[in-house]
């Protein structure tokens, strides 16, 4: 649920360049007379904005991160450190080129801010939401990193092949899951990850998977 932000960028080029006048300024006119300290700075003034109207300011969209306040401060830092992950999730569907995985993550995201938002909202119902916030939407994030370091390296193997066809097989089922656990917040139900962890554990556990640092290692269960 990152907020996005407009930010004005300043053009450097506008000083850089009077900077240069004013030196050719002093090359060329007597500094030590008060005609020649008018015009320098004349020209320098005048310069300057005309400068200013060829390099213009620009200005961008940025994410900043949410700020949560919901009076729990555990929460808070939990909430907070969703919202990251959820970022991250973001980040990762610009490297994945597999057009089913990033249907799937689109919809982790989309059911994710929701979640968040709601829990903001109504911190009481955080209760019900602390395993997914805990354990499974960091796990699916770091599943989600290893098939993005694959898919960026070209990583071979049958092991690595396997996990990233599991995962492009399951993508599809993780994201039900984050939208079936939007839908028990709203309708007072608290839901069972238990079908879903183990899923998630057979496939972060006792196969290949890709590390931080871009290589293989070998998980046991």
């Amino acid at each position: 649920m990152q907020r996005t932000v407009e930010k004005t960028i300043k053009s450097a080029m506008p000083f850089w360049i009077t900077a240069v006048l004013i030196l050719v300024c002093g090359l060329i006119f007597p500094l030590y007379r008060i005609w020649g300290i008018i015009v320098t700075a004349a020209v320098a003034v005048i310069g300057f904005f005309v400068l200013k109207a060829i390099f213009k300011d620009k200005t961008v969209q940025v994410e900043v991160p949410a700020e949560y306040k919901t009076g729990v401060p555990e929460l808070d830092k939990s909430l907070t450190e969703a919202d990251a992950h959820i970022a991250t999730l973001r980040k990762l569907n610009d490297r994945i080129p597999n057009e089913k995985v990033t249907s799937a993550i689109d919809r982790m995201v989309s059911a994710g801010d929701s979640i968040l938002a709601e829990l903001s909202r109504n911190p009481t119902k955080a209760r019900s939401m602390s395993r997914f916030l805990t354990y499974y939407l960091p796990t699916s994030v770091k599943l989600m990193e290893g098939y993005a370091m694959q898919q960026d390296a070209g990583y071979r193997g049958e092991n690595l092949k396997e996990i990233k066809d599991r995962i492009e097989t399951n993508a599809e089922t993780i994201a039900k899951s984050f939208e079936t656990s939007l839908d028990s917040l709203y309708a007072g139900e608290a839901i069972d990850f238990s079908s879903d962890i183990s899923v998630l554990d057979s496939m972060v556990n006792g196969k290949t998977i890709i590390n931080s640092s871009g290589s293989s290692q070998s998980s046991q269960s």
